[in-house]
C-alpha cells in the first residue's frame, strides 16, 4: 500500500508553486520590453530553469510511493 503524502508536505508543495507562479509572473512583468540581448535571455533562461526545476521537484514528491 503507498505511504500517503502528509498534508505537511501537500502544504509545502502548494507553497512552493505559488512562490514558482509569482515569480513567473514578476518574470514576465519585469523583463517585457527590455532589450533582447544576451544578458537579458541568458538571466530569463535561468529563471526558467529554476522554475521548471521547482516544478519538476514538487511533482517527483507527489508520484512517490
Amino acid at each position: 500500500m503507498d505511504k500517503l503524502m502528509s498534508n505537511e508536505n501537500k502544504q509545502r508543495i502548494i507553497k512552493v508553486m505559488e512562490m514558482v507562479s509569482k515569480d513567473m509572473e514578476n518574470d514576465a512583468r519585469d523583463f517585457d520590453g527590455q532589450p533582447f540581448n544576451g544578458k537579458t535571455v541568458a538571466t530569463y533562461f535561468g529563471n526558467q530553469g529554476a522554475a521548471i526545476s521547482a516544478v519538476a521537484k514538487a511533482l517527483i514528491e507527489v508520484l512517490k510511493p
